[in-house]
């Protein structure tokens, strides 16, 4: 399975270097390849530590100023961990939030469920809520697709890299 981490922040980065609203909030997470966007845009770049509750009120708040936030982190943390925040703040608010959640894959394996997802529980949970478009993109031009469609719609989205 191709690490389609990179491609994400290739997108965000040729999409930010026009537009200065868009705001990558990390949870502790994403060195191993979020350094070109963090040298390239250090004030568009907030990470909130281990905080995804509070990151995700943030990034509504920053959407309601007119801000485009994207909030990344691995899939149980960024869906379930923080399910309740995404459900009010962002889809019942329909707040444009973009919502980027990792697969552990083979690299977090070890970690057991706590840091993996598994039979597309998020995406059994996130299909409950209103406004939510979620992508769940497989290849490299599919994740370009999916981050230049939500940035163009101005609803809240989740993408599954």
């Amino acid at each position: 399975m191709q690490d389609l981490r990179p491609i994400f922040i290739e997108s965000l980065i040729s999409l930010a270097e026009k537009d200065k609203d868009i705001i990558l909030i990390v949870g502790d997470v994403g060195y191993s390849f979020a350094e070109p966007f963090i040298e390239k845009f250090p004030r568009q770049f907030i990470n909130c530590g281990i905080m995804e509750q509070s990151m995700t009120g943030i990034a509504a708040g920053m959407a309601m100023a007119g801000k485009k936030p994207y909030i990344y982190s691995m899939i149980p943390f960024i869906t379930m961990r923080n399910y309740e925040q995404i459900r009010d703040d962002i889809a019942y608010q329909n707040t444009n939030v973009k919502i980027i959640g990792v697969q552990g894959s083979e690299r977090y394996k070890f970690l057991g469920f706590t840091h993996n997802a598994y039979n597309n529980e998020d995406i059994k949970i996130l299909e409950l809520l209103p406004n939510l478009k979620i992508h769940t993109p497989i290849s490299p031009d599919e994740v370009d697709l999916a981050v230049r469609e939500s940035y163009n719609n101005l609803k809240p989205a989740y993408i599954r890299l």
